[in-house]
């Protein structure tokens, strides 16, 4: 017997049932053919990736534990009368080693495996430990430290689209956030608006490079987790960035929102529920998983900020869940209905 994924197993199911309405095959012939196939089962490689996260988890706090303080690289600093430029570049050193290392692990094991994956986290801290020291042996420019986290973000990308490393490709991501975040504030001296815009509003605009640059990369021969990774991170910042503004609007500081009454952002608190809707409408026209459930999960967030907002002194709070309760059920129910219809089985 063939054994399939469980997504290879729905289309399977839904091909022969199609074939059997349209007397394509017999009733007979229907039944043994759902009986030639079995969905594999993907709880061991649930838990694996459960494994590995703890992993990366305690790798990380091994790393803030043993780097971050620089108490051990200071001791070497010490005894070997080390610079910053030096220890720099024997970083720098380590992780060509340790990306050739992976290189060769993913020439004679090319498929991809949360094992070969994690060994990049290596190179992954090596290279920030090489910017970071990098920055002070120029003493950041004089406070530019966005130029340095940019740089890693271009390091993270080179090695990551060469070598072909998702979990390279995340950092460059979750790199270029800071790199970006940290320039515009370099340009306005420290100020709260940039091209009048406060730090939501820039992540918003962040965002929707991003999912452009995934959307273009889409149509390209990049490695392809590289492609969804960015697309999904695109929509996931561009969807937080805007729960951030319906909250704040285009305040700058803390004491400008405070005086800020509420009824003044109802504005943006439109602009995001209609963002989160359209974002579910693209996703189930353009059958993306992401997309859609993106969309449900910030509607739902939407909903209850809204309700702490204006709602929890004035209402009662079991009369208002049972509402949402009532409304989350009709809008599954409904969900359910059109989705068997359109996989052909009884609702």
């Amino acid at each position: 017997m063939m054994e399939v994924d469980k997504r290879d197993g729905q289309f399977l199911h839904r091909a022969i049932r199609q074939w059997q309405q349209d007397q394509l095959i017999t009733d007979v012939q229907a039944e043994a053919l759902q009986k030639s196939y079995s969905v594999r089962s993907n709880d061991w490689q649930t838990i694996t990736l459960y494994i590995f996260i703890a992993a990366i988890s305690c790798a990380l706090m091994a790393f803030g534990s043993l780097v971050l303080d620089e108490k051990w690289i200071e001791v070497l600093r010490k005894k070997f009368s080390l610079t910053d430029g030096v220890i720099a570049f024997l970083f720098a050193g380590l992780t060509a080693f340790l990306c050739y290392q992976g290189w060769r692990r993913n020439r004679h094991q090319p498929a991809f495996s949360f094992n070969r994956e994690l060994f990049w986290l290596l190179p992954v801290l090596s290279t920030g430990v090489t910017v970071v020291y990098l920055g002070k042996s120029m003493d950041y420019l004089g406070g530019n430290y966005g130029v340095f986290w940019l740089l890693a973000t271009a390091v993270y990308a080179t090695v990551a689209l060469t070598l072909h490393s998702r979990l390279l490709w995340m950092a460059t991501l979750i790199c270029l956030i800071p790199a970006y975040v940290k320039l515009t504030y370099y340009l306005t001296g420290d100020g709260p608006y940039f091209l009048g815009m406060n730090l939501p509003c820039r992540m918003a605009l962040l965002a929707a490079v991003i999912i452009g640059a995934g959307w273009l990369m889409k149509r390209s021969a990049i490695f392809l987790p590289a492609k969804e990774i960015t697309w999904g991170g695109g929509w996931l910042l561009f969807l937080l960035s805007g729960w951030l503004i319906s909250i704040f609007g285009n305040c700058g500081t803390w004491e400008e929102w405070q005086a800020l009454r509420q009824v003044h952002l109802l504005w943006w608190v439109v602009v995001f529920s209609v963002q989160c809707i359209l974002t579910l409408l693209l996703g189930i026209r353009t059958k993306d998983d992401l997309l859609r459930d993106l969309g449900v999960i910030f509607l739902l967030l939407d909903l209850y900020t809204r309700y702490f907002e204006y709602l929890w002194d004035r209402t009662n709070k079991g009369l208002f869940f049972s509402i949402l309760a009532v409304s989350f059920w009709w809008l599954g129910k409904r969900l359910e209905k059109y989705i068997s219809k359109r996989k052909g089985t009884p609702g």
